[in-house]
């Protein structure tokens, strides 16, 4: 169901919720999010998006370490993204982290390898695009966009 959804409201909804977990484990939630336009998108598919990858960042972020989430205005699109401290990801494992069922090979985090694959799909469902930057040692970012409503189709009558 898409919507004109708010977007730093929902980000500030979704930290409220997680930051308790972020604490218990001992890593810092930032946001780093100014003023925006809002989306075009499904907020609950939103909120499930950016809760996943949320998650994941807390989830392989030592204690001690930081997640930023962050979100910027770019070309009709809003750019978000989820930064953390952790032990970041190898190359070669990076072409296969939205592949439906695949696991890093270390870490034994459990799961069954398809959040990430979910989280791509709603992004692309909602015409954009998402993608990481990560290298062994410092951290990892994953990145996407959603169109905002100035973007959005217009309703065609009849």
């Amino acid at each position: 169901k898409l919507e004109s959804v708010p977007t730093g409201q929902v980000i500030a909804e979704l930290l409220e919720t997680q930051q308790p977990l972020a604490r218990s484990s001992s890593r810092e939630l930032r946001i780093d999010v100014p003023e925006l336009e809002n989306v075009w998108a499904d907020r609950d598919r939103f909120h499930q998006v950016l809760e996943n990858l949320i998650g994941n960042a807390i989830k392989f972020t030592p204690p001690g370490g930081r997640i930023t989430v962050g979100a910027a205005p770019r070309d009709r699109q809003v750019l978000f993204w989820v930064a953390d401290t952790g032990p970041g990801i190898p190359a070669e494992e990076l072409p296969h982290l939205f592949d439906r069922f695949w696991q890093a090979k270390e870490g034994g985090r459990g799961g069954v390898g398809l959040g990430l694959f979910i989280v791509k799909g709603l992004v692309e469902a909602h015409g954009g695009r998402i993608w990481v930057e990560s290298a062994p040692g410092s951290g990892s970012t994953f990145y996407f966009t959603i169109p905002t409503t100035t973007s959005a189709p217009v309703p065609q009558d009849g």
